[in-house]
């Protein structure tokens, strides 16, 4: 039996840190379990650490383990615990291509923290069963790409969508500007989305990768971009294309009226949801997963996990895929559903 602790990131969210780090330990559990690894335990121990999750298992984590552990939302530091309570720190494999900085650098009203945002990926991830060798990641109402940007670092291709045309420039501007000051070498251009001679969709392509040399051998990744209304998705994304979506709902708070007289901007949660899943189930490839997070005040997971039941989803009902509700402040009590497209 190996036991081993984690660091949690001391730059994480301090307004709900306590609930950061009871939602990460499932977290570990659906990412560690997708890998084949049975958590015997996962247990509040004080081991010296400031923050931690301590966890055991059967065998020694591999470097591939170990590197999925170093994409969790919590992660700063991995230790093993050996005899006497020492701590021996472990040499983790590099996670991510592009720098984490990506998703942190930008700061704007209504921001989905960026380590939640991994969290909802990784659960994502772990939920998937397209068998994919690269997971292609959209976002359906992208907003300003936090998750976007958190698929590029984890090495994926994305897809966004977003209905606000000013942010979807503002993604293109940010991304390109990133990648030149980087030095990473990539390749950006324009797609027009038509149906029956009509556009639907102004497009923005970008290819890019770490390094010259992965580039030039054709592993680069790719963000395609789309200014445009979710509930019209499949018109826009190639059907069966997409393993993983994960977006944050609007809360009903700051993020647009519910009440908004042009129906294209009618942004009450469940309505939005009930007319764009019909699309999204279209573009997502069989066994792909849904993440959505959403305010419990506005919705609820139980009516929420009715409406893609309704429409022929396999919701995740069980832990590690449940439990995840958490305050965000006076207005927002966050929650996190999971569902498979069967």
């Amino acid at each position: 039996m190996s036991l081993y602790a984690i660091l949690a990131n001391p730059g994480h969210n301090r307004i709900y840190f306590d609930s950061a780090l009871e939602i990460a330990r499932s977290e570990l559990q659906a990412m560690l379990e997708s890998q084949g690894v049975e958590l015997f335990r996962i247990e509040d121990k004080a081991v010296g650490l400031p923050a931690a999750i301590v966890f055991s298992c059967q065998d020694e984590l591999t470097d591939a383990q170990m590197k999925k552990i170093a994409a969790s939302s919590i992660y700063y530091a991995l230790f093993e615990v050996v005899d006497g309570g020492l701590l021996k720190p472990l040499a983790v494999p590099t996670h991510n291509t592009f720098p984490e900085s990506m998703s942190q650098i930008l700061r704007y009203t209504g921001k989905t923290n960026e380590q939640f945002t991994r969290l909802m990926v990784n659960l994502g991830v772990s939920a998937a069963k397209t068998g994919s060798e690269t997971v292609t990641l959209m976002d359906p109402m992208c907003g300003k790409g936090t998750t976007l940007y958190e698929g590029l670092i984890q090495g994926m291709n994305v897809v966004g969508v977003e209905i606000n045309a000013k942010w979807v420039q503002e993604i293109q501007t940010f991304i390109v500007k990133f990648m030149k000051n980087g030095r990473f070498k990539h390749k950006a251009g324009k797609d027009k989305r038509t149906v029956e001679g009509k556009k639907v969709a102004e497009g923005f392509v970008l290819d890019a990768a770490a390094s010259k040399e992965l580039f030039a051998s054709g592993n680069s990744q790719s963000m395609k971009l789309y200014a445009a209304d979710t509930r019209q998705a499949d018109l826009i994304v190639k059907k069966n294309s997409v393993d993983v979506m994960v977006s944050d709902l609007p809360y009903g708070v700051q993020h647009g009226s519910k009440n908004a007289k042009d129906s294209k901007l009618n942004r009450s949660p469940n309505e939005l949801l009930a007319e764009a899943l019909p699309a999204w189930k279209k573009v997502l490839k069989k066994n792909g997963a849904v993440v959505l997070s959403f305010n419990e005040f506005t919705l609820k997971w139980k009516d929420l996990a009715q409406l893609f039941e309704s429409q022929g989803w396999k919701v995740m009902d069980e832990a590690p895929y449940t439990g995840y509700l958490h305050r965000v402040d006076q207005s927002i009590n966050r929650n996190v559903i999971v569902a498979v497209k069967p």
